[in-house]
């Protein structure tokens, strides 16, 4: 089976690609529903579930693809947002780039690809998403809407919901490519997966 990022079967990805963009929309408008009691502000959440999803993305979509998905999602999500478009783009921009960012520099660490089954890898790759995505969106906002820097401790928050979200979907993906074909599907792709 081809790379995700090969051009060897285009139109696969891109309805794949397009599908997972919806995908993340929904969960988004939903963990904003379902946990607005733990909401620390409209961007920031103490449960932020999409931000697993942006890592997924990557890792089982590709850098390419996994990132159009996530910044597909993040343009739907502008139909609700009450940003003005400006700072609506930079926040698509952080949320679609800090997830290939993230592995890229996790492969860079480690010097391999991550491994789904590895517990370690995931739970290290969560936290330095929940890190870069934090800072990066604070930073942005400081240029672009200081108005989001409510208290110093949001920062703080805002991590820790990251972390949250990615080590839940961490736990699943990883039971999930331990008990299904998803672990040879994914060896297939990228030529191999380290257990």
């Amino acid at each position: 089976m081809p790379r995700p990022d090969s051009a060897a079967a285009p139109y696969d990805m891109l309805i794949l690609t397009l599908v997972m963009g919806v995908v993340f929309c929904a969960v988004h408008l939903l963990n904003g529903w379902a946990l607005h009691g733990i909401e620390f502000s409209e961007h920031i959440n103490l449960v932020y579930l999409p931000g697993f999803l942006r890592l997924v993305h990557v890792l089982i979509l590709g850098m390419v693809w996994g990132t159009s998905a996530t910044a597909l999602g993040g343009l739907l999500l502008l139909f609700w947002s009450h940003d003005g478009w400006l700072v609506g783009l930079a926040n698509i921009g952080v949320s679609a780039s800090v997830a290939m960012l993230a592995v890229l520099l996790m492969q860079v660490l480690h010097g391999r690809r991550v491994a789904l089954t590895r517990l370690s890898d995931l739970i290290q790759l969560a936290l330095l998403y929940a890190l870069l995505n934090a800072a990066l969106h604070h930073l942005v906002w400081s240029w672009l809407d200081p108005s989001q820097l409510v208290q110093p401790a949001q920062l703080f928050y805002m991590m820790l919901g990251d972390l949250n979200g990615a080590v839940l979907g961490a736990l699943v993906l990883r039971w999930v490519a331990q008990r299904t074909g998803l672990k040879r599907l994914l060896r297939e792709r990228s030529g191999r997966l380290d257990d």
